[in-house]
């Protein structure tokens, strides 16, 4: 086997940008990716490749009771952990001021056991709708005291949307696309999205990044809203400016929402009624509501009985944008090279092979003919080593086997040959 090293004008490395397109459809509580229904969950981008197609999830994470601290990232709390000897439960404090869903319960005292818990089996688009408040509620760690405190209540000096607020620093960055991005009352766009009334029933559509990679692609954000599979009302990002335009419908020409590209957040602020009949529709799981824009994506993972809203369905459409690093390698076969091969059939079967012995345990095997593959029309042709070429095997630094590129058919090669194999490798 013949092994060859790169030179620096045989390796090139490339960045491709790509726009990755995802049309969503959004109907009883299940998420369509691109026409694709998934076998289990409400749907949504599959969080690892192996789940593909699974009922359930096919990995989970684990860790042995005699593990390092790297395994603990599944705790609330991430103790520092080492392996010891006498004591097994060098975490039993942390355990018994925690409580949820992610900790580990107990930690066992046979060394070796694996704790086993559960990765999520898909990766969702969600929806939050959002209300002025006067007080919020939040748990935290007394570090004092060495336990949670659950649901303090926190009284706010003003009534305001906690959401639209923290938001609004990485909004400022989008004030140059378009001043809808000021969310506060100013002398340039009087509304206020956090204080005022506008702040009352923004609807935010919350996209994984696993979706859109970087940033969500300007210019392609599409939504459109049905009612009893007839389309009411649709809007677009046709400004490439973040701001959602009515395109369809009652809200034709007006901003109806905010797109911020980088975080994969959609805000949608616009509640004119969209049509003129209830359909009996119970947004709210209770009263029958009119259609608008803050009700979009109804029953996206914020608990509303999907059974109350059969007629509603929503369908959402954008680009991502992926940036996907690859590598170009050429590996030269020049003449005069690779034009020996170890394997067996390369020898004449039909030769006599010549041993040689000795004395002790030296051993020849000695000479043998190498087959002739060169055909002529009436007599044998004169010999001409050939071989023929069906793979490229690659390499790391440390002689590790990274990646095996294989031809179509063989290449035959003669002294005289001289190829390039060009070889494409993604990082």
């Amino acid at each position: 086997m013949h092994r060859y090293e790169f030179k620096p004008d045989d390796l090139f490395i490339n960045r491709l940008k790509t726009y990755p397109e995802f049309n969503i459809f959004i109907y009883e509580g299940r998420i369509h990716i691109n026409n694709d229904t998934r076998p289990s969950g409400s749907g949504g981008l599959t969080v690892y490749d192996i789940n593909t197609n699974k009922t359930s999830s096919g990995i989970y994470p684990f860790l042995s009771s005699s593990s390092e601290r790297p395994c603990f990232k599944e705790q609330v709390y991430n103790p520092l952990v080492k392996n010891v000897s006498n004591d097994l439960y060098n975490i039993r404090a942390y355990v018994n001021h925690v409580s949820g869903s992610k900790i580990i319960p107990s930690y066992p005292e046979t060394s070796g056991t694996i704790l086993q818990s559960s990765y999520s089996y898909e990766s969702p688009i969600t929806r939050n709708k959002t209300l002025k408040d006067s007080a919020y509620s939040m748990s935290y760690f007394n570090l004092m005291g060495g336990y949670i405190e659950n649901n303090q209540s926190v009284g706010l000096i003003r009534n305001l949307n906690s959401t639209a607020s923290a938001l609004q620093n990485i909004a400022r960055k989008y004030t140059v696309l378009s001043d809808h991005f000021i969310f506060t009352s100013s002398s340039v766009r009087s509304r206020d999205l956090v204080y005022g009334s506008a702040a009352d029933n923004i609807n935010f559509i919350n996209i994984p990044s696993m979706y859109y990679g970087s940033t969500i692609k300007k210019g392609s954000v599409e939504l459109n809203y049905y009612i009893t599979g007839s389309k009411i009302a649709s809007c677009a990002d046709i400004n490439h400016n973040g701001t959602l335009i009515g395109t369809t419908g009652s809200t034709s020409g007006s901003v109806v929402g905010l797109v911020m590209y980088d975080e994969g957040i959609i805000m949608l602020t616009s509640s004119v009624r969209l049509e003129e009949d209830e359909h009996g529709i119970r947004y709210d799981g209770v009263s029958e509501l009119s259609s608008s824009w803050q009700y979009y994506g109804t029953m996206l993972g914020d608990g509303i009985d999907h059974s109350t809203l059969a007629s509603a369905s929503y369908d959402l459409n954008f680009k991502g944008t992926s940036y996907i690093n690859s590598m170009t390698m050429f590996a030269h076969a020049r003449k005069g090279h690779l034009n020996h091969s170890n394997n067996p059939t390369y020898k004449d079967s039909f030769s006599t092979i010549s041993r040689q012995t000795g004395s002790g345990t030296f051993f020849s095997e000695g000479e043998s003919s190498i087959h002739n593959i060169v055909s002529a029309s009436y007599v044998s042709a004169s010999f001409e080593k050939t071989t023929y070429i069906s793979k490229v095997h690659i390499y790391d630094e440390d002689g590790n086997l990274i990646a095996i590129t294989s031809m179509a058919s063989p290449v035959k090669k003669t002294l005289e040959d001289e190829f390039t194999f060009k070889m494409k490798l993604d990082l």
